[in-house]
């Protein structure tokens, strides 16, 4: 299972699949690339938590697996499309790693 970090020190953290973490950090770092900001919800059978992706975000992505992964293409191009959606890209987290702290569990 891979991470993914939001914000300075432990704001949010979000656990997924290594191959949905690598797809969704080939989206991000498109979308930064072109400074296009997006809202990112992270879902899981009991929660729902999201995040807004913006070019001062700081995001840490920690892979469990250490070979490089395989990235869809069909995947990236659908989950870029999500990303300009009013809802923005939805993705599934597990339920018992996703946690926030600071300002984001004030607002939860």
């Amino acid at each position: 299972m891979g991470t993914l970090k939001y914000g300075n020190g432990d704001d949010a953290t979000f656990t997924m699949d290594d191959v949905d973490l690598a797809h969704l950090a080939a989206v991000v770092t498109a979308k930064l690339r072109r400074r296009e900001p997006f809202l990112l919800t992270c879902r899981s059978e009991t929660t729902r938590q999201s995040i807004w992706i913006h070019e001062a975000s700081t995001l840490v992505y920690g892979y469990e697996t250490p070979a490089a992964i395989d990235l869809d293409r069909a995947r990236l191009e659908a989950m870029v499309v999500d990303t300009n959606r009013p809802t923005g890209l939805t993705v599934r987290c597990e339920a018992r790693a996703l946690h926030a702290v600071g300002a984001l569990a004030a607002a939860a």
